[in-house]
């Protein structure tokens, strides 16, 4: 579990929702890389493993919008989407 120590610190919450938008930002761009870069800046701060738990659910919803509203979505390949 988290340590209750380390998110008491308004610093940490900061750099945390900080690393959440500029690897969203990535992904908004490129289309991917937010475990990459979500994981890597937050590993300055925490474990990795709590890196890697926090960004599960922003990560499936992330992938799941991009599924369907992307470019090449499901919408484009589906014969109701033509």
């Amino acid at each position: 579990m988290f340590d209750s120590g380390l998110f008491a610190s308004p610093l940490v919450i900061g750099f945390t929702l900080f690393a959440f938008v500029l690897a969203g930002f990535v992904k908004g761009v490129i289309g991917m890389g937010l475990p990459t870069v979500l994981v890597g800046l937050l590993s300055l701060v925490m474990s990795p493993a709590q890196a890697a738990a926090l960004l599960v659910v922003p990560s499936l919803i992330t992938n799941i919008w991009q599924f369907f509203f992307g470019p090449h979505g499901c919408r484009h390949h589906s014969p109701a989407g033509r």
